[in-house]
């Protein structure tokens, strides 16, 4: 079991290496297509800078779909984006535990609203608009997995903030856990009457070793091209590898999640972002993130969340409901808000 742990930490390990050798595509800054699938929208997420493919939730479908294969309860998150200048996006994932895996699916919505129209010689001709859509299936696993733990909190993964969750009781040997993942998704978007789609895939791991300690890795939005007319571009393919670990005081009073992300899109050079969470007692939570990224706004970014279980019964239906914030800012542009909730069961 050790050696077998030892193989797979040095394979993750040598995944993450690779990464920084990865060559750059062909095109730069405003060559891709379907840019809104860059704009964060769940809360959690966004407030951590996007430091996210460690990471385990139902918002794993964004950023590693392997990160489903960990969880051993059902999800479901929803979040709201104020964009800027009027522009909204809407997003929903649910993720559901079987015994063969985890099923995800999930959708995300942005609205221009409405935009002043002009023809060939810049005279206003009325109102126009756009609309980007997205829709996300999934499916992932973990090894080894236990069927009787379903409902339970593994012992190994980074402690998330809920509290009628019980943790796995009995002991066994714990070396590590590995989830593999992948999505397949539909991208569509109006522009001006035109409308176009295309089909893109998602494909992840994450390697979970003693200490809460997790890594991940995933390739997202790999896929054909999208056409406009009479002209196409490649989708905003990006390698994402993340790293994440918890601190716990004493009792629990406190747990910290710090994460980092190293991010190639085809469109960008390297990108890293890091994001700090902070839980208090199981019922407050506040998050900083940061991205060093160049020629763009968005560094900062920020928010809270508020977990409402300890209101529900052990033997109702929900087991977990919180509430979360973020605010992504975006520099001489404005500051975004995000507003979104989660549900277990």
């Amino acid at each position: 079991m050790r050696r077998r742990s030892y193989i797979i930490a040095v394979f993750a390990a040598a995944l993450l290496a690779a990464g920084g050798l990865l060559p750059a595509r062909a095109g730069g800054v405003g060559t891709t297509s379907a840019n809104f699938l860059k704009i964060p929208v769940a809360s959690v997420p966004a407030g951590l800078g996007e430091a996210y493919t460690a990471m385990v939730g139902p918002d794993s479908i964004l950023y590693n779909p392997a990160g489903l294969g960990l969880l051993s309860y059902s999800a479901f998150s929803g979040s709201h984006n104020q964009y800027l200048e009027g522009i909204t996006q809407e997003y929903l994932a649910l993720a559901w535990r079987f015994p063969f895996g985890t099923v995800g699916a999930g959708f995300s919505s942005l609205s221009s609203g409405d935009i002043d129209a002009y023809d060939e010689n810049d005279m206003p001709v009325g109102k126009t608009s756009t609309s980007h859509q997205l829709m996300v299936l999934s499916f992932a696993q973990s090894w080894p997995h236990f069927p009787k733990d379903a409902g339970k909190l593994d012992p190994m993964l980074i402690t998330p903030g809920w509290t009628k969750i019980e943790p796995v009781a009995d002991y066994r040997p714990k070396s590590y856990r590995l989830a593999a993942g992948g999505s397949v998704k539909k991208i569509s978007e109006k522009l001006a009457g035109e409308a176009s789609s295309v089909y893109a895939f998602d494909a992840g791991v994450t390697l979970v070793l003693p200490h809460h300690f997790h890594v991940g890795a995933s390739a997202l939005n790999f896929g054909g091209s999208q056409k406009f007319i009479t002209s196409a571009s490649q989708l905003p393919s990006s390698v994402r590898f993340g790293l994440a670990k918890d601190f716990h005081t004493v009792n629990d009073i406190m747990v910290f999640t710090v994460a980092s992300d190293l991010v190639k899109y085809s469109d960008r050079e390297y990108q890293t972002s890091a994001g700090l969470e902070m839980d208090v007692m199981k019922m407050f939570q506040l998050r900083l993130g940061y991205k060093a990224q160049k020629d763009s706004g968005s560094r900062m970014s920020g928010g809270f969340g508020m977990n409402f279980d300890r209101l529900s019964d052990r033997s109702s239906l929900i087991n977990g409901a919180r509430v979360d914030y973020a605010y992504v800012d975006y520099g001489a542009l404005g500051v975004t808000h995000r507003l979104g909730v989660q549900l277990i069961w």
